[in-house]
């Protein structure tokens, strides 16, 4: 049976005649509701779901929704449901099954899809508010509700308990659905292994920016309702502090998980439960003013209604959220233990005397998680490109002299402005801090001083910019005692509070090995100073990098070559090192070697898959004059600024008439008669000699090569050789050359 239409795709007797017999009705967008379904009150607001819901029309030309999860069509319901004008959606389930790549990106919706092509070949595909897609599979065993969250954006596995609109208005673009690879009958749809699709979705969490842990549905009918509840003055303080924006609470569903949770956290008073809640509600704020209608009262009653037991969040949910959008109101902390006596630095100083004030805490009881939980989980905090996130560690390694410290200076400062200054771009403008170690204050600010003049950076980037020397006041998180226990310092507690004062959002510790006071190589002192770090980084909400060393002989790109405990790597988000370019890249690349070290190459730690030469992110060091000379110094001072830099292009500057002459003295063959090569294994016969020698590099000439093959310019022929006196491969020009690449 040939795939039809779309138009043939019009009634739903036709998806019935193509085997998708579980057919549900849809609700147009713009149609009239009945005053007497719950849908009614939601006309008009954000919670407006026509064109997305099932339902029905009834007697009187209104619409209202009806069961059905619970409903199985027959072929009398699709006529009715057809002359109801509906558009047609099909549940999931008994085998099939929806991708649903939600994203208005065009390039990230690119990059799913080239990835559901590679790894699933060309799916049935259903678009309906371009470039967002839905991809039609079966399975040959069931599989549960899978969401990788990327950004504010994901991609869905819609399987049993879901439906997909197949055919119908959208109600955003008012514009038909349509298939752009057409459906095909049910038993054409292709069948996939669940190992398949989990593969795709780890494929997709490595190559999508900001992609979070993948989630599956699991089961909520098992979760202690006692250990849902909350102390209603914590909760109503939580509820007050958590803002009621649409940048938090993006959907219906994560408004309706809020109101399950406040329900769950206070069983036992819900006219006050209702109370609270309603005020939330009532504060709806979206797209950063209050919402024009907002929350109507009825609907947010009709809401709290149909929230029945059991629950599946409560008091903790509460708690988390209440911390994580307003951490100055409200600590999770507070609603688990007493408060600790002032001052709280010296629960941690060496110095201690006396009695520790006993703290009151709460039974450790085993947290339970369920699907809403994971559910619209807030994405990573990325603050510069994917190296630095909130809350978290990154480690920078490399060995001495390399140029770790003016890639910090030259990343704080592309932090500080906000400005794409090397190879990743800030979220925003940040206020950063450096805190180095090893030189003095005249050292780092000669430093920033080249940065500002070789990137020419305004005066106002300095507001965000905090510095610190080790040589004028040491800082230091730990050390060990006498016993080998470790000791947190009061550093540790002043570094906190100095973070927070301040609003820092990167903190740069150069180098790691001067801040702490324990064994290098112990890997229980190390797992002690990361636990702190992380700790530090969680507590004043910013990220830290550590800028530390590699061992002798350590390979790029490997996390085995930090120096020391091998523990200290595993408690950073991300580490990269930092090596300078090795003697066959300088090579391939085209650099002199007098100028190689000058060239640094980074590398991902965490990700032994390193690029090759070419694609890897390579930096330049570049010396800047000050001009900053005296009478005892006239010449003043260069100072090393770290600059993006990539490997020149192999046709940059290479013309059309350039690659006429090039192609030309190929054809024409060899001076003694044989003919060139595309092998650089020939020596002699070696084509790409004749590019050298109009300035290209060995790897310039390589890549020109393989490209005039691909392109068909150059190709392979038998040729006799009269100097082997026997047949070889030689190039030939395929077609005449005049005219060029550029023509």
């Amino acid at each position: 049976m040939n795939a039809p239409s779309n138009i043939a795709l019009s009634t739903f007797e036709a998806f019935w005649n193509l085997g998708y017999r579980r057919l549900v009705p849809v609700i147009p967008p713009g149609a009239e509701i009945s005053a007497t379904s719950s849908l009614f009150k939601r006309v008009g607001t954000n919670q407006d779901g026509r064109g997305k819901i099932p339902g029905v029309k009834g007697r009187d030309g209104k619409w209202h929704s009806f069961d059905w999860p619970k409903h199985e069509a027959d072929e009398l319901d699709c006529q009715r449901w057809r002359n109801m004008l509906a558009g047609v959606g099909v549940k999931m389930g008994d085998g099939l099954y929806l991708i649903d790549a939600d994203t208005l990106d065009p390039v990230l919706a690119g990059l799913i899809l080239e990835t559901i092509v590679k790894l699933l070949g060309v799916l049935p595909t259903r678009i309906g508010n371009w470039p967002k897609a839905g991809y039609l599979v079966r399975l040959s065993a069931p599989m549960k509700y899978t969401c990788l969250h990327f950004g504010a954006e994901r991609v869905e596995l819609l399987g049993a308990g879901r439906f997909a609109v197949f055919q119908g208005t959208h109600p955003k673009t008012l514009k038909p659905y349509v298939w752009t690879v057409p459906l095909v009958p049910f038993d054409k749809v292709p069948v996939f292994t669940p190992a398949q699709i989990t593969e795709l979705f780890a494929e997709l969490r490595s190559i999508l920016p900001a992609a979070r842990d993948i989630v599956t549905e699991g089961s909520t009918t098992d979760i202690s309702q006692a250990s849902l509840r909350g102390d209603i003055a914590m909760v109503r303080k939580a509820v007050a502090a958590t803002p009621n924006t649409s940048e938090a609470f993006p959907t219906r569903e994560a408004y309706r998980d809020y109101g399950y949770a406040i329900k769950g956290a206070l069983p036992d008073d819900e006219p006050a439960a209702f109370e609270i809640f309603a005020e939330w509600a009532e504060r709806w704020i979206e797209d950063g003013k209050p919402a024009d209608p907002g929350n109507d009262p009825g609907v947010v009653a009709s809401d709290w209604s149909r929230m029945r037991p059991p629950f599946r969040v409560g008091a903790n949910k509460i708690y988390e959220l209440a911390e994580q959008h307003a951490p100055d109101q409200f600590k999770k902390v507070d609603a688990f233990f007493d408060e600790i006596p002032e001052p709280a630095q010296s629960l941690f100083a060496p110095e201690t005397t006396g009695e520790i004030p006993a703290i009151s805490i709460q039974p450790l009881v085993a947290g339970r998680v369920d699907a809403s939980q994971l559910d619209r989980l807030s994405p990573r905090q990325w603050l510069y490109g994917t190296k630095i996130s909130r809350k978290y560690v990154t480690f920078l390694a490399s060995p001495g002299g390399v140029g770790k410290t003016a890639y910090v200076i030259a990343m704080a400062l592309a932090a500080a402005s906000g400005t794409e200054l090397l190879h990743d771009k800030p979220r925003k403008p940040l206020r950063v801090w450096i805190y180095n170690l090893e030189d003095d204050e005249i050292e780092i600010r000669r430093r920033l001083a080249a940065a500002f003049r070789h990137f020419g950076l305004h005066q106002d980037v300095l507001d965000n910019v905090r510095i610190n020397s080790g040589r004028s006041r040491r800082f230091q998180i730990v050390k060990t005692g006498r016993n080998g226990e470790f000791i947190a310092q009061p550093d540790y507690r002043l570094v906190i509070d100095e973070l927070k004062r301040e609003g820092i959002d990167i903190f740069f510790v150069d180098p790691y090995l001067r801040s702490h006071g324990v064994s290098e190589n112990e890997n229980e002192a190390q797992d002690e100073v990361m636990r702190l770090y992380a700790q530090i980084a969680e507590e004043a909400n910013c990220g830290i990098v550590l800028v530390h060393h590699t061992k002798k002989g350590g390979a790029s790109g490997d996390m085995e070559s930090l120096r020391g405990g091998s523990t200290q790597g595993g408690g950073a988000r991300a580490a990269y090192t930092l090596a300078p370019m090795a003697a066959d890249e300088a090579v391939k690349l085209g650099v002199p070697e007098a100028m190689r070290r000058t060239y640094v190459r980074i590398d991902d730690a965490k990700n032994n898959m390193a690029p090759p030469s070419a694609n890897a992110e390579w930096l330049h060091l570049e010396s800047v004059r000050l001009c900053n000379g005296d009478a005892d110094y006239p010449l003043g001072d260069n100072v090393q600024v770290a600059a993006k830099w990539a490997p020149p292009d192999a046709w940059e500057g290479f013309t059309g008439s350039d690659e006429t002459a090039a192609l030309a003295r190929i054809s024409a063959g060899m001076d003694d008669g044989e003919r060139y090569s595309a092998r650089a294994q020939d020596k002699e016969r070696w084509a790409g000699a004749v590019l050298v020698d109009m300035g290209r590099s060995d790897a310039q000439a390589k890549e020109m090569i393989a490209a005039w093959l691909r392109r068909g310019l150059l190709e392979h022929k038998d040729y006799i050789s009269e100097k082997q006196r026997k047949t070889r491969k030689g190039l030939f020009c395929a077609q005449p050359a005049e005219g060029g690449v550029f023509a």
